[in-house]
């Protein structure tokens, strides 16, 4: 009898442990999403007139200063709120940039998580737009 149980205890554990390989492997076949665009495609794009949405996801005054000519601005921390208006370019191509990338990488996860299949983090962000001499244009949110 005791040797029944040293048994069964043995399998559970080596069952345990082929589980939590499963999960890990699983995890390692399925990263999120994190696509990006370099500034020339960006460009190329907007040349293009190609259906496309650039989103500033910093903060209403980040973008009065200065963001990318056409940009909409929602602030990373409202994008989820802001899925059922963003649905409109659901089929489009999705640039988001912030100041350096953190903020524009949670805004990429939660689209992405959402649905949309072609979200893109601009390389370098708003920092190196500006670096690089881009155009910017300086406002308020349309509507505002």
């Amino acid at each position: 009898m005791l040797r029944d149980y040293r048994m069964s205890w043995s399998v559970m554990v080596v069952l345990g442990i082929l589980v939590a390989v499963s999960v890990i492997i699983q995890a390692c076949r399925s990263p999120q999403r994190t696509t990006d665009a370099s500034q020339t495609q960006l460009l190329e794009w907007m040349e293009q007139k190609s259906a496309l949405c650039i989103l500033d996801v910093r903060t209403a005054d980040e973008y009065a200063s200065g963001h990318i000519p056409g940009a909409i601005n929602i602030s990373h921390q409202d994008i989820s709120a802001h899925i059922k208006e963003l649905t409109a370019y659901k089929e489009k191509n999705i640039v988001v940039y912030c100041q350096s990338g953190r903020r524009a990488r949670i805004a990429q996860n939660v689209l992405a998580k959402a649905g949309f299949p072609n979200v893109y983090h601009l390389r370098g962000d708003m920092t190196a737009w500006r670096k690089a001499g881009r155009p910017t244009e300086a406002g308020t949110r349309l509507g505002e």
